[in-house]
């Protein structure tokens, strides 16, 4: 009777659930890094856009007469960012600096996550006669 050699070559199921569980924990990491990722570039996406309201407002605001601009204007910007309606709060104001200088201001607010933010401009314009 001959006994033949054992072959202990191989992993045993411990070790291979071992194994299963190291590569888990570091894919759920990994996915966690791309959803941060996502999250951070919608933001600066959206300030992007902001910047892009605000200065589309001011530049609105400057095309009119030096008299035709009202004081105090709100209104509701919506746009479409990544095929969803966003809906942007935008405030115009305009102050008197002095009798041939106003002061324009446009603030827009808009909600991320139940967070508001408010990004404001600022720009001043004097009366060509």
């Amino acid at each position: 009777m001959t006994i033949l050699p054992r072959n202990e070559s191989g992993f045993t199921l411990v070790e291979l659930m071992v194994a299963m569980l190291i590569m888990l924990v570091g894919l759920v990491g990994l996915l966690q890094t791309v959803n941060i990722a996502i999250e951070y570039n919608l933001k600066n996406q959206m300030r992007n856009e902001v910047t892009r309201v605000a200065q589309d407002q001011m530049n609105g605001m400057r095309a009119l007469a030096f008299d035709a601009v009202t004081a105090v204007a709100t209104t509701q910007v919506n746009t479409n960012l990544r095929n969803i309606n966003r809906q942007y709060a935008v405030t115009r104001t305009k102050s008197h600096i002095n009798g041939t200088t106003d002061s324009y201001q446009v603030d827009v607010r808009w909600k991320y996550k139940n967070v508001s933010t408010t990004y404001s401009i600022v720009s001043t314009r004097s009366r060509t006669e």
